[in-house]
């Protein structure tokens, strides 16, 4: 595929020399929703706390909750796309996912959390209900205990406002989904001590196939009480329910890297139409019931001292009825099967303790911290399996519609297959020798415990390793106050994977990995309203699949290497960009196979570009336009690379005019076209052996052409 001229390339670089002399101007009164606000100052970076994004020896990447609205977001996975290091790898349908950053696999808790709490990633998210998403790219497990190479993914929940807040806002979708969407926030009391942010959402409609159907709701609310001018404590509770069925299902294929797998031929075809009926079924797919409790205490003990208490409890029901099309051939010809063996039920309790503060050693500053956080993981799965397989062969170039299957399958029930508890204990310090020098060092000690169980009872796993560390250790160097350089190495042992339903040591998890880091960096302020990151990076990690002998073991390691350049703010006062372009050379090394040895790993294109353009004109007050562009290069969709999925690029196109009604009360009038060009791909390729489909590769089609319209209201 010819490459595109990155749309970075379009960015008028000089005009940033002229804004750094162009005086700050303070406005009063209530912000327009509309107006842009994509540079993320600080995030929250667990026991280390809030942290300046261009001090922070770390490439982070902040999703700003001003993006996400003039994006018109829904969820999780639409958010993520406008991140370069980010790819979305869907399992057992389009929110079942794992997040996964610089080219390694997610896991199911490690990786995702809420306000810095562990959370399950494989359900599914209401975009509604956050403020932003803040993402750690590479390892972070002196930071967070055991954590995978994936990065870290934090969503922030809104939060209570100081100010009152009545917004309303309903959308359409084409294909026929309206959204209802109510936000409420502000505070109460004789001296404002109670706060609170509501936040309630309806989405139902058929989808871009027809007979598809969508039907979502949420209901979540967070609410603080300031107790004293020095301690805040806060409550977050929410139930979120999406229902989606009709969708294109995944599409299995083989790939032939051991010549025992059952469908040896058959490789990855054409992309297909996923507006057309017949990919997947009418009233198969994915009904996701999340449910979330969380609180926290926050208290400032004054001269730099403050303590966090967190904890979470959430659980997380998957109806799992989607479809897969296994290919037996390289003609198309497929069989269909209904519903998932994946887990489908889990829970999870999370905690946090952290105490920060300054302290004067040797005539040099010290920020400290020490703390605690870790969770419990329990997993459930079904006595039978609810696979049901239709009768007869079909082909991609005729898809069929099958005869509606709306019968719950016999489960048998649940028993408890697996148990993960992690504890870890942090100490950190960054150590400033002046204005310019600094290092950074932060340790964790872990405890893990891993049990699985058949569905007899029978016991097939117990693995226990305590004191486990994982350091990070960073130079920060700022030549002058807009730049800072950073050099980063890490080291961090990570929950060893579980093995897929259908494998012979089902359930068993992995013994602990460790991966290892290397980093370095350098993030520009060309003006406090426009950052510039740039980075390089090379990270290892066991590699573990399914091999002929249906056995889930380690096989080698992933090694990728890579580098960032990620922009994000105002190029000029009516011009915003927000995103980057990231390269990564992602091979497995020591197989011990020559088919698959130094092979590109499956799904990680070499290439990636998500760029979003914001112009707001001062000559059209209110008037905005945007242009967003997402773009990959080839991916390999084998292990033997025999097979590869082409690179593709996508453009959206949007315009938004926010208008005063009725002296400062707001409208804002938004309209976009997702992937304008109608294109066909792939938007996520992996390896079976993570989604439950062993030995095979699974592959999920991108969105077609899809408008977006909505009209929000302050009161």
């Amino acid at each position: 595929m010819k490459r595109l001229i990155p749309a970075l390339a379009l960015i008028p670089f000089p005009v940033l020399a002229q804004q750094a002399s162009l005086p700050n101007v303070e406005v009063t009164g209530i912000r327009d929703p509309a107006e842009p606000h994509y540079k993320t100052d600080k995030a929250d970076i667990g026991p280390l706390g809030a942290q300046s994004l261009q001090d922070a020896p770390e490439s982070i990447t902040a999703v700003p909750e001003s993006l996400m609205e003039n994006q018109q977001v829904y969820t999780v996975n639409d958010t993520l796309r406008y991140l370069p290091s980010v790819e979305v790898r869907d399992q057992q349908g389009f929110e079942v996912s794992r997040p996964q950053s610089r080219g390694f696999m997610g896991s199911i808790v490690q990786s995702t959390r809420l306000d810095g709490l562990n959370i399950i990633g494989t359900t599914a998210i209401a975009a509604e209900d956050l403020s932003g998403i803040n993402v750690l790219n590479g390892l972070a497990g002196g930071l967070y205990g055991p954590e995978p190479a994936a990065g870290v993914f934090d969503y922030q929940t809104k939060k209570p406002t100081d100010a009152p807040l009545m917004r309303f806002t309903e959308s359409y979708q084409s294909g026929g989904i309206f959204t209802e969407h109510a936000d409420v926030g502000g505070r109460a009391g004789d001296n404002d001590e109670f706060g609170y942010r509501v936040n309630v959402a309806h989405g139902q409609g058929e989808g871009y196939v027809d007979n598809s159907n969508f039907n979502r709701t949420l209901a979540s609310g967070t609410f603080d009480w300031r107790v004293d001018p020095s301690t805040t404590i806060t409550l977050h509770g929410s139930h979120y329910e999406t229902n989606s069925t009709g969708l294109p299902g995944s599409i299995v294929y083989d790939g032939g890297a051991t010549p025992t797998k059952t469908n040896s031929s058959s490789v990855l075809p054409a992309a297909i139409d996923p507006t057309r009926p017949g990919y997947g079924q009418q009233g198969a797919g994915a009904d996701l019931t999340t449910d979330t409790g969380m609180a926290k205490i926050e208290h400032d003990f004054g001269d730099g001292w403050t303590l966090t208490l967190g904890g979470l409890y959430q659980n997380a029901q998957r109806d799992l009825y989607g479809i897969t099309n296994t290919l037996i051939d390289n003609k198309g010809d497929y069989t269909v099967t209904k519903n998932f063996t994946a887990v489908p039920h889990f829970d999870i309790g999370s905690n946090e303790a952290y105490l920060n503060g300054k302290v004067a050693l040797f005539g040099l500053e010290n920020d400290v911290t020490i703390g605690t956080n870790g969770f419990t993981n329990g997993q459930y799965s079904y006595h039978n399996s609810i696979a049901k397989n239709f009768t007869g062969t079909f082909n991609l170039a005729n898809p069929a519609v099958l005869p509606i299957q709306s019968a719950i399958p016999a489960t048998g029930g649940e028993y408890e297959s697996g148990r993960l508890t992690e504890q870890s204990i942090i100490t950190g310090d960054t150590i400033h020798f002046d204005d310019q020098w600094a290092v950074q060092g932060v340790l964790s000690t872990s405890f893990l415990h891993e049990k699985s169980w058949a569905a007899t009872g029978k016991q097939t796993g117990n693995d226990k390793q305590d004191g486990a560390v994982s350091p990070t250790v960073s130079l920060i160097y700022k030549p002058i106050p807009a730049l800072t350089t950073y050099a980063t190495f890490a080291q961090s042992i990570e929950e060893g994977d579980q093995a897929p339903a259908g494998t012979v040591n089902a359930n068993q998890f992995m013994a602990p990995y460790r991966d290892r880091s290397y980093e370095v960096g350098a993030k520009y302020a060309l003006s406090d309203r426009f950052l510039v990151t740039v980075d390089g990076f090379r990270i290892t990690r066991p590699s573990a699949q399914t091999l002929a002998d249906n056995v889930f073991q380690v096989v080698g390691t992933q090694r990728n290497w890579g580098s960032e350049l990620f922009v994000q703010g105002d190029v000029t006062h009516e011009f915003s960009v927000y995103g980057g372009v990231t390269y990564i050379d992602a091979r497995l090394e020591g197989t011990g196979n020559a088919a698959t040895n130094n092979k590109l790993v499956v799904g990680v294109p070499q290439f990636k570009e998500d760029v979003v353009l914001d112009l707001h004109p001062d000559l059209t007050p209110g008037l905005g336009f945007t242009a967003a562009v997402h773009s990959e290069s080839a991916r390999a969709a084998t292990d033997t690379n025999n097979s590869s999925a082409p690179g593709y690029a996508t453009v959206d196109l949007g315009v938004r005019y926010s208008t005063a009604v009725m002296t400062e009360h707001h409208a804002v009038f938004r309209f976009q076209v997702i992937n304008v060009s109608d294109t066909r791909y792939y938007a996520s390729i992996a390896d079976g052996n993570i989604v439950g489909s062993p030995g095979a590769n699974t592959a999920y089609s991108g969105a077609p052409r899809t408008f977006e319209a909505s009209i929000e209201a302050d009161y």
